[in-house]
């Protein structure tokens, strides 16, 4: 039973590398969205910000970009941990997924709070949910499994 929870949770955090992916071209292609998003919330709009200061505007487009390929290169770790932890069942690398995979959605769920954008607010929390759905069912496993000391 612990065994079939393992493959169950290293399942459900290799799909949460495939919508963490899809999350990061989420940022990059709708970047003008995110941006009107995210500046909806000051007094400033982004059209003018845009038009009046172009130079610091781009720079808000690279910030974008950049979480975008993050979150694309960090979903391929994802995968490739979820799917090492199918076949091989080992504990450190149970402990490196969820290290990062924590890291990489509270990060992003604190700037979407800072941003005050719900919609990227809401899809954080779905994957941060999500992934700590399949880093729970298996660590009952992963705290009974004892382990030789060198």
């Amino acid at each position: 039973m612990n065994i079939k929870r393992v493959k169950q949770g290293a399942r459900i955090t290799y799909y949460n590398g495939v919508y963490m992916i899809a999350l990061g071209f989420f940022y990059i292609f709708f970047i003008k969205y995110n941006m009107e998003k995210n500046f909806s919330v000051t007094s400033e709009l982004w059209g003018f910000f845009t038009r009046f200061n172009p130079e610091l505007s781009f720079l808000f487009y690279l910030f974008n970009v950049l979480i975008g390929l993050f979150l694309i290169s960090t979903g391929i770790n994802t995968m490739y941990l979820s799917d090492f932890i199918i076949k091989r069942k080992e504990k450190m690398t149970w402990v490196i997924l969820f290290l990062s995979g924590l890291i990489s959605w509270v990060g992003l769920l604190t700037i979407s709070i800072l941003f005050k954008n719900l919609i990227l607010i809401l899809f954080a929390f779905a994957g941060w949910l999500s992934f700590v759905i399949g880093m729970l069912l298996p660590i009952q496993y992963y705290l009974q499994k004892n382990y030789r000391e060198y």
